[in-house]
């Protein structure tokens, strides 16, 4: 598809309100380029009843869009870094990756003021996430946790109307939806670590289609794709998928960045945590990758990494 000429570029992205809301800033930053936004419904883990696919499947929330994008019904796909495949699709590339929104988690609860800490014994909280799970059962193994999914308005339909006490969301979601005023509390990195890809954005490109990968790349950000590259490390060294009990991120300052990983039981009962500081991200990475190694993760068992 080299040298061909395009009078308008077609946006791929999820059609959940969560995906739109975050796809909206690139058609802007795409102008004066015609721009049209295809909305895809049926990815895996969109799906709802026997027909979703389990969080526990790598890509299951990009499968149907990156088919669209390898048959060449658009251009540009607009991922969460956090839920696409670990290793690249055959023919396909990360063109373009945006800056990155806060990377914590977010408590949401009646209370406006409540904390984790300050959290009622036997609250109800609703997460499916392996991750949050994890770590709530660390720090207040006396909470009720409810297995929650599906789109964030659904979520916070379900403690409205008083069936949980709280949630535990992505901040930066609720940021990007204009409901950062239910945020009850950013929860500190070191209270519950983020996952990999967290709060990124990633545009995604057929590798041989030069215009729409000259897009993307004019609107990537490099600190963003440095700390991607990292993350994206430690998820294919370790095993690591949307909803694995992994987690960690990547800090630039200066000219040296941080990775921070860590890897746990589902249960919570084992956590393994290593961090690392250099100036080059992959070698930073493989470097964290391995003193996870050596602290014993592989023995923790295949339904960790």
């Amino acid at each position: 598809m080299k040298g061909r000429m395009m009078s308008r570029i077609r946006i791929g992205a999820r059609a959940s309100t969560m995906s739109l809301a975050q796809t909206a800033p690139l058609l802007s930053a795409l102008a004066p380029t015609e721009t049209v936004l295809v909305p895809f419904y049926d990815a895996g883990g969109d799906r709802g009843g026997r027909a979703r696919t389990a969080l526990e499947s790598d890509g299951v929330f990009t499968d149907e869009i990156e088919k669209a994008l390898l048959a060449g019904d658009i251009d540009i796909a607009v991922h969460c870094l956090k839920d696409i495949a670990t290793h690249d699709t055959p023919g396909l590339v990360l063109g373009g990756f945006r800056p990155r929104g806060d990377l914590r988690d977010a408590l949401v609860h009646r209370n406006p003021g409540m904390t984790l800490e300050a959290l009622p014994k036997g609250g109800r909280i609703g997460t499916a996430s392996v991750r949050r799970r994890a770590y709530l059962r660390r720090m207040r193994p006396d909470l009720e946790i409810t297995s929650l999914r599906g789109p964030v308005d659904a979520r916070l339909a379900t403690l409205d109307a008083g069936e949980i006490d709280g949630l535990i969301v992505a901040a930066s979601g609720l940021d990007r939806l204009g409901l950062a005023h239910r945020i009850s509390q950013r929860i500190p990195s070191e209270l519950i670590c983020p996952p990999l890809g967290a709060a990124a954005i990633v545009l995604q490109c057929r590798e041989d289609d030069e215009i729409p990968l000259s897009i993307a790349t004019s609107l990537s950000n490099t600190t963003a794709q440095t700390v991607a590259a990292a993350e994206r490390t430690v998820l294919r060294e370790m095993g690591g998928f949307c909803n694995a009990p992994l987690a960690g991120y990547a800090t630039i300052d200066g000219e040296q960045i941080t990775v921070r990983a860590a890897a746990f039981t589902p249960d919570g009962s084992v956590l393994i945590e290593a961090h690392h500081t250099g100036s080059d991200a992959q070698e930073t990475a493989m470097t964290v990758c391995q003193r996870l190694t050596r602290h014993g993760v592989r023995s923790l068992g295949p339904a960790t990494v």
